[in-house]
């Protein structure tokens, strides 16, 4: 019995190229496409707010529609105003990832001696390491750090998930190549 062939080798491709594009021009303009990202999360915060809302006016009663009601008008409030000043959202949400950072870093810093006797413990602590001082450095230049950190955080995500996509489309037609070859032989 045959395995059949995989689907989509074209398609991973395409996307991967894509993708790694969207992250070059994500790194080479950062401002903008961490302002993107901004109106995205403002535009996501507004239609929380009106899901809030509308759920809060479906309640049975008025204790089940006062907190949906508050956290939808404080929802749309916070949206609005991200939307209406997106570079100091920009900035807001660069302390949000350089607090990330460090904390994630700390974390694996102290997670990684637990591991100490297995192999690749060694990972997880430069992991640590490393996320600890991007956390430092996002900090140190704020709000400078504000106007590109996001934007080429989310370029470098891009740049990865694009390479992904590339190499997972290589290896799809190296499989149904190999499979094509056995199935003839």
């Amino acid at each position: 019995m045959s395995s059949p062939a995989i689907a989509g080798a074209n398609r991973f491709l395409l996307m991967g190229i894509a993708v790694f594009g969207l992250g070059v021009v994500c790194i080479a303009s950062p401002a903008v496409a961490g302002t993107a990202v901004v109106y995205v999360i403002g535009s996501l915060m507004l239609l929380a707010a009106i899901v809030q809302i509308v759920q809060a006016w479906r309640a049975e009663g008025w204790s089940g529609k006062v907190v949906p009601l508050i956290l939808g008008a404080i929802t749309g409030v916070a949206g609005a105003a991200v939307l209406a000043h997106p570079l100091l959202g920009l900035e807001m949400l660069t302390l949000v990832v350089a607090a990330y950072f460090l904390v994630e870093g700390l974390w694996k810093f102290v997670a990684s001696f637990s591991y100490r006797p297995a192999r690749g413990w060694l990972a997880i602590l430069l992991s640590g390491l490393l996320a600890l001082i991007l956390g430092a450095l996002i900090f140190a230049q704020w709000p400078l750090t504000g106007l590109f950190a996001v934007g080429i955080l989310v370029g470098i995500n891009l740049l990865s998930t694009g390479a992904s996509l590339i190499c997972l489309s290589v290896t799809i037609r190296t499989f149904n190549k190999r499979l094509q070859q056995a199935q003839s032989a």
